[in-house]
């Protein structure tokens, strides 16, 4: 999926789709107008008009002929007549008129007018009310073109009125067109709508994902050189002392070989808890360390890890576990090792000679267990970061640690449904507090313990 969504195929293809759509539509509207506009440039009533005045002028022409034979009426109104009717006949002979006449069929019927009335206009000039059969020929003349104008009439009534119906069908047939269009349209926009929602989605959870792989190859390159780094100090030790007594092993004395072997078991022992640190959390994030619920004794847990402690930090650390419930039910092997984490992080960061506290108690259905020193504190910008791994506060540069002690201990306080508490000062020291739900021991589960035991 490319970043840029409107490049994508589904979209230009969408976007194709509306276009045809579009220049459909403007089709549509363009031939309902032109529908229209047929409409209005041929009515019916043009048609029956000028018929209706052909007729009308014939059928008086017949009537003032016969006064004319009567003696009512002067030649000169005859001839007023005569010419009146010329006219109009000549309206069909021009202009739009004489394309309607070809439309309708009758363009031989007006063609054969003129003649009739070219026949008669010589025979008028000399015509007297005595010539009875010249009076009677006009007056027919006259009524024939009447029944002409007349007929024209009706077949133009008939015409407009079918091509009225033509007109009304065809606006009717591109109206649904056109609603057919817009609905299509319609649904054009909301397939581009949906696919630039979707593409923009799809966008942007590969920007966090690219961000976040980023962020983790960025933690991952820092943990390495932290690790490297940690690994080396110790095994330098190591080496440093071995060499030592190496070289000088006949001449040391008992105590200065002690002191040396001393410095080997604690870099040992520094190693290998750096390893299971980093081990448990590859573990951890795996799966493969699941959450073992049982009986389990909190004062000896907490009091078998100050124990297990060098000798003289042991001598630092402050017990307070009075209030601490007896047993409760908690993952031991886990519980132990984030109290075991909390108390090595605040004798490493404390100075040699502070006191460290490490205090139990329950706090309504919570059991709460604090490791509070005075060491070098967290800047209050960096305290809600502290459990993520491979952070390091900038105060703890120089001393060692890898960045994965704190949050493989949030990870056990998430196991067992509780969080770490951390409160502290830059400078000052800090308090770090494993807070966890209270599960009682089961009866069950005290008689199973006592029988094992």
């Amino acid at each position: 999926m490319t970043a840029r969504p409107w490049r994508s195929r589904p979209f230009l293809v969408a976007a194709l789709a509306l276009t045809m759509l579009f220049v459909l539509l403007l089709t549509a509207v363009t031939r309902l107008a032109l529908n229209e506009s047929r409409l209005r440039g041929e009515p019916a009533e043009g048609v029956i008009w000028f018929s209706s005045q052909g007729q009308y002028e014939a059928m008086r022409l017949a009537d003032t002929a016969l006064l004319f034979e009567a003696g009512r009426v002067a030649r000169d109104e005859l001839q007023l007549r005569f010419d009146l009717l010329d006219s109009r006949i000549k309206l069909f002979e021009e202009g739009q008129m004489t394309a309607r006449v070809a439309a309708m069929g009758y363009d031989d019927e007006i063609a054969n007018l003129r003649p009739l009335l070219e026949a008669e206009r010589p025979i008028l000039a000399n015509l007297t009310p005595a010539d009875t059969d010249g009076v009677l020929a006009l007056h027919e003349m006259a009524r024939s073109i009447a029944a002409t104008m007349r007929d024209f009439a009706n077949a133009g009534m008939l015409d407009g009125r079918d091509r009225q119906e033509a007109v009304r069908a065809g606006r009717q047939q591109i109206l649904f067109e056109i609603l057919g269009f817009l609905l299509a349209t319609l649904v054009a926009v909301v397939i581009v709508a949906i696919l630039m929602v979707r593409g923009l989605r799809t966008a942007m959870r590969a920007e966090a994902a690219l961000a976040h792989e980023r962020e983790v190859s960025r933690l991952h390159r820092a943990f390495t050189s932290v690790v490297s780094h940690q690994f080396r100090t110790p095994l330098s030790i190591i080496d440093s002392s071995a060499q030592r007594m190496l070289r000088r092993g006949m001449e040391m004395t008992p105590d200065e070989l002690s002191s040396r072997i001393g410095k080997i078991r604690n870099a040992c022992l520094r190693l290998t808890r750096l390893m299971e640190s980093t081990l448990n959390a590859a573990r951890l994030e795996q799966g493969e360390i699941s959450f073992q619920a049982r009986p389990c004794d909190l004062p000896a847990l907490v009091a078998n890890v100050v124990d297990n402690q060098p000798d003289e930090d042991q001598r630092r650390i402050e017990l307070d576990i009075g209030n601490l419930p007896k047993l409760v039910q908690a993952d031991t092997t886990l519980l132990e090792q984030a109290v075991q984490n909390l108390v090595s992080n605040a004798l490493k960061y404390s100075p040699g000679d502070a006191p460290v506290e490490v205090r139990g108690e329950r706090q309504g259905g919570d059991v709460l267990i604090s490791v509070e020193d005075r060491g070098v504190g967290i800047p209050s910008d960096e305290i809600g970061f502290v459990t993520e791994r491979f952070f390091r506060a900038r105060t703890a540069e120089g001393l060692p640690g890898t960045g994965i002690g704190l949050n493989f201990v949030s990870q056990i306080m998430a196991l067992h449904g509780g969080k770490v508490e951390v409160r502290s000062a830059e400078g000052v020291g800090s308090t770090f507090t494993l807070r966890f739900p209270l599960r009682v021991v089961e009866p069950a589960a005290l008689t199973a313990m006592d029988s094992a035991a």
